[in-house]
Order: structure tokens, then sequence, then C-alpha cells
């Protein structure tokens, strides 16, 4: 995500904001990562810090630089916080003043107050056909439930995941495949057709309403993972690690 908005010259990055929560925000790493052991189990918690932690820190040895771990790296100022809406992290957005704040991978539901920061709105890349599968993991639960898989360009509400979509597109997905692989992939296509539509963002474009409620999932569960297990899907696999490494 972040290479594809740095190779578009219509952009600048001004700043990035990086989320150190585990499950709740009044919870720090010990219980956090125990709320996570309990509720979804020893497999996805890996997972999880596979696609995180570790991924960033391959990043940082093969120089990639993806995501930025200190403050100006690469002249581009960064901040990490628990919460994005504490005043800290406000002052932080307030001082980047972006026109855009785009969201991708971010485990925070942002207020009205961190909303109202960016002049052109705040933008969101979801990996489902909105507005079926917002929350947590919809690559998961789209697979869990054999459903068409794909990624949403949309406008961000203090409702989650409930913003005008302004653009969308359904991607094949093999089912043999990782959960880890097809999260990159939408996030991928989820870059670039932000990019391709930048322009109408910039012109106020207002994006299409989601007319229906969908569905929501929250955090799966053991039972979740068990049943990926027994439909021979995997979370991931040692060869995801080339999305990492893939400039």
């Amino acid at each position: 995500m972040l290479r594809e908005l740095r190779a578009c010259d219509r952009l600048e990055v001004c700043g990035i904001v990086r989320s150190s929560r585990l499950f709740h925000p009044s919870l720090g790493i010990l219980r956090g990562a125990l709320a996570y052991l309990r509720r979804s189990g020893v497999a996805y918690s890996l997972y999880l810090w596979c696609a995180t932690t570790l991924a960033d820190v391959l990043c940082g040895l093969s120089r990639l630089d993806a995501v930025p771990t200190q403050k100006s790296a690469r002249g581009v100022h960064v901040h990490t916080t628990r919460d994005i809406n504490d005043p800290k992290a406000l002052k932080f957005l307030s001082g980047c003043a972006p026109d855009l704040l785009v969201s991708a991978f971010f485990d925070q539901r942002l207020g009205e107050a961190v909303l109202a920061v960016p002049a052109h709105g705040s933008v969101n890349v979801h990996p489902s056909l909105l507005p079926e599968f917002k929350g947590v993991d919809p690559v998961l639960q789209a697979t869990l439930r054999g459903a068409r898989t794909g990624v949403s360009v949309h406008y961000m509400t203090p409702t989650l995941d409930s913003g005008a979509i302004i653009a969308q597109r359904p991607i094949d997905s093999s089912g043999t495949v990782s959960i880890f692989t097809a999260t990159a992939r939408l996030f991928r296509e989820g870059a670039e057709m932000l990019v391709a539509v930048i322009d109408q963002v910039a012109r106020g474009q207002a994006g299409t309403a989601q007319g229906d409620p969908g569905t929501y999932q929250s955090w799966p569960t053991r039972a979740d993972i068990r049943a990926l297990h027994t439909r021979a899907g995997a979370l991931i696999r040692l060869s995801d690690l080339k999305w990492i490494f893939d400039a």
C-alpha cells in the first residue's frame, strides 16, 4: 500500500500512523496477547504476529522500509499509538495537515475528531465487497463461507466500514492460497484502485452509499480456525514471504 502511494507522482506522504494496539485499547501488550489467545487460539495469534511484527522486521532487514518504524524515517514523520483518538495522536495528525487520510490494515476505529482533520476526508481500503464482511479479517470470513472476495475503497465515517463506496472490484481468489496471500493481493489491488480514483476524491466525488447494512464479523474464534483447516485452508505459508520481499 505505502509503496503504491509513494510511487504516485500526484501524492506526497506527509505522515504515517502505526497501530500498537492488541485486541483492545484498554489492554497492554501481555493482556492483549492473552485476549487474542483465548478467543482465536495460538495459530491465529501467530498469524497476526507474522503479518505485522515479523513483516516489519523482515522489511527492515531487507532495507525495503515499506513501513518506517522510526520517527522521520525517509523524511516522513511516524507516530505509533494504541489509540489514534487520544490527544497526542490528534496533535500529530493536525501537525501533518493532510489533505487526505488513507487507512489500510489498521485495527482501530477512527472517531469524529480524527476524521475531521484531513481537508478532503478519509478513505479506507477494505478487503471485501462491502457492505458484506465488514469488520475483522474479512478474507478469512469470506473464505469460511465460500463467498466471493474483493476489495473496496470507501469514505470513512464513525460507523465502521459503512461509508460511501468510491471504487470496488471483485477478485478471484483460489481456494489453495493462504489467507495471508489472498489478503496481500487484495490490498495491492486496493492500492492501485485508490491511485486510479485519487483525482475523483480530490474533486469531492460523493461515492455510492451502502444501501444495505450488510454483515459484520468480529475476531475469529478457535472454531473458525479449525473450520479453515478442515477445508484444507491455511492462514500463512512459508512461501508467503515473497509478498514481503517483492518490491
